[in-house]
């Protein structure tokens, strides 16, 4: 039970603009990516595109991931109570800490996105499709409700990679037919794997909250030290293996290219790591911030590696689904530019 002070009295649109804030909808262009790149995937195997199961993939993952925000900021109040130095990218949304809403706004409104995902999941065609859909449903719930608590049990930051840059993408491929080559499986594999280090350093951010409140997060044991070298390894594993890869000749030369082209952020995050810049709270929030950008430019650069790949190989690309791709790749510059030049201000 959260008891938290009471809710001040707003004018309706300030609720309004509070429950936007809770929501963190500017968050929602990652599970965009997600889904974009796993239709991608398909794609690139099989040639076709289907935008009906495109639109429903996209209606689910925004379901889902808005159910993550609500439920977070609910079962995290006391660890983000005790978060003296949040960032913009860790530490919730703030608005239950600060009592703009009530603590059942927030739990009410991750149950109305839980049963609209679980309408979405009916109506998926496959078995199989809805058994994946299902069993990520229920990780992101127990992510921090219990009684499970995975993020309160040190395996947060696996089950974050596993349901949003694994499952995710998986589905998406998935509900657009065709087979599962290896190059999808190493394609979410890269992302996988990135996305569990980035939540090192989400966690990182978030340490000094989660210890005064108990909270056992993978960050928690290792602490910042081993955390550091962790997260060096991991991100040299990563870029070892795509340049194995490709010169194996197991990816295309283009997919393997833009798979390296984030490698310089995750050089940034290591040096800052090393240099104590987490020790200080802007500079930390660049941290984050910069170790959250790494992907969804990973994301957006191999899913348009893979189109280029189509397209030097001579194999037709749906027209619609170039638009589609373009505009999501779009909508993240656009994010991107304006993220940034509101930094600088």
């Amino acid at each position: 039970m959260h008891l938290a002070p009471a809710a001040a009295a707003v004018p309706p649109h300030g609720a309004v603009a509070a429950f936007l804030r809770l929501a963190r909808i500017k968050f929602l262009f990652q599970s965009m990516l997600v889904t974009s790149f796993g239709v991608t995937l398909a794609v690139h195997t099989t040639g076709a595109v289907s935008l009906g199961w495109y639109a429903l993939t996209l209606a689910f993952a925004w379901t889902t991931h808005l159910m993550t925000h609500f439920c977070n900021d609910y079962f995290d109040l006391e660890a983000d109570r005790a978060n003296r130095s949040p960032t913009a990218w860790t530490g919730g949304s703030r608005v239950l800490v600060e009592g703009l809403l009530r603590p059942s706004v927030s739990l009410s409104a991750a149950f109305v996105a839980l049963f609209t995902g679980l309408a979405l999941i009916a109506v998926m065609p496959d078995p199989a499709d809805r058994t994946l859909a299902l069993a990520l449903t229920t990780l992101a719930w127990f992510y921090t409700a219990p009684p499970l608590r995975l993020n309160y049990h040190a395996l947060g930051e696996v089950t974050c990679a596993t349901v949003l840059y694994g499952m995710g993408p998986l589905l998406a491929a998935r509900l657009q037919g065709g087979g599962q080559p290896p190059l999808l499986w190493w394609c979410i594999a890269l992302v996988c794997a990135l996305q569990a280090l980035r939540c090192l350093i989400m966690n990182l951010a978030d340490i000094d909250g989660d210890r005064r409140a108990g909270k056992t997060t993978l960050a928690t044991l290792l602490g910042p030290r081993r955390l550091r070298h962790c997260y060096a390894v991991g991100q040299g594993a990563v870029y070892a293996s795509v340049a194995a890869l490709a010169w194996a000749g197991a990816l295309p030369p283009a997919v393997a290219a833009a798979q390296a082209v984030a490698a310089p952020v995750g050089g940034y995050v290591i040096r800052s790591l090393f240099t104590d810049a987490m020790r200080d709270p802007r500079k930390a929030s660049l941290v984050t911030f910069w170790a959250s950008v790494q992907l969804p430019l990973t994301t957006c650069a191999t899913m348009l590696a893979l189109l280029a790949d189509m397209a030097l190989a001579g194999r037709p690309i749906p027209p619609a689904w170039c638009a589609v791709a373009a505009g999501a790749t779009a909508a993240f510059a656009w994010w991107l530019a304006r993220t940034a030049l509101t930094r600088k201000h």
